[in-house]
């Protein structure tokens, strides 16, 4: 297990929504994942500056560290409501470099490309193996130009089953890797999703996983995942998982960001307001 300084953000990331629903703001009360990557020709961080600006944040956050999402995949989302990332191959590896340098000195726990390692199951043998071949090598860079903690992304428990996820897996899978992660932007419980990755360990002794917690209280809403009424906050970000092989809840999935324009939301990453205010009214807060 590993002993994570956390740290919680101390500028505001709800702007104006506090007006009409303060409450939103106490999500930020906690710590909560930074996301970077491509969409619509922008930075996911809204700058052209990476490096610079991953030294700002980190020189501001000492001695905490935040935590980090990398979700620049080419193709992403395989089009569908999150759909960007980096235009070619070439592209991608140089953000990862970029990003290297900008951690340099610091042990992040890093979240490597949601939903990358899934979507390969819908994609034909060509175009699964281009995706295999660009995160094994990013992976490389990651793992050998950084001291983050990594975790690769494997989906949901109601997604792959552990075996498939771990013949996946194995096709990316670097010396360096830390582990896994689980549930990023997703709903299935606490338990679940640990019962699920403890059958996913048993088919490597190196693995260990990371679960996000963001916004699981209630549980699933079927198989609904964009935006489905009525969740809450989950488990608070923490080491103490009290499973040896699970190294931390997470909020990777930022509580209060749409899913996409499911059930009525904004596009996909966009913070919704009336959403932000459900779930934290749903939530016993601390």
């Amino acid at each position: 297990m590993i002993d994570y300084p956390f740290w919680v953000n101390d500028f505001d990331r709800v702007k104006d929504h506090r007006l009409t629903h303060p409450q939103v703001a106490k999500i930020f009360d906690y710590p909560v994942a930074f996301w970077y990557g491509t969409k619509e020709h922008k930075r996911v961080s809204k700058t052209d500056k990476l490096e610079k600006s991953l030294k700002r944040l980190l020189k501001r956050s000492l001695p905490q560290l935040p935590y980090f999402v990398l979700y620049n995949m080419p193709n992403r989302d395989i089009g569908q409501y999150s759909k960007g990332g980096a235009k070619t191959g070439a592209n991608y590896f140089l953000f990862l470099q970029e990003f290297c340098r900008g951690i340099k000195g610091h042990s992040p726990i890093i979240i490597f490309e949601p939903d990358a390692i899934p979507h390969t199951t819908m994609m034909d043998d060509q175009q699964a193996e281009y995706r295999f071949n660009i995160m094994k090598e990013g992976l490389t860079i990651l793992t050998e130009e950084s001291d983050a903690y990594v975790y690769v992304d494997v989906g949901h428990s109601n997604w792959l089953d552990p075996s498939q996820a771990h013949e996946l897996l194995s096709k990316v899978w670097v010396k360096g890797c830390r582990g896994f992660s689980v549930n990023v932007s997703n709903y299935r419980s606490t338990q679940e999703s640990m019962t699920w990755a403890d059958k996913l360990c048993e088919h490597n002794e190196e693995y260990r996983y990371v679960i996000d917690t963001s916004r699981n209280g209630n549980g699933p809403h079927g198989n609904d995942w964009c935006n489905p009424p009525g969740r809450a906050l989950g488990e608070r970000p923490t080491c103490d998982t009290g499973n040896e092989l699970c190294d931390a809840f997470l909020w990777v999935k930022i509580p209060g960001e749409s899913d996409g324009k499911g059930n009525g939301g904004p596009k996909a990453g966009k913070f919704w307001p009336e959403m932000a205010d459900q779930i934290v009214s749903s939530s016993k807060l601390d």
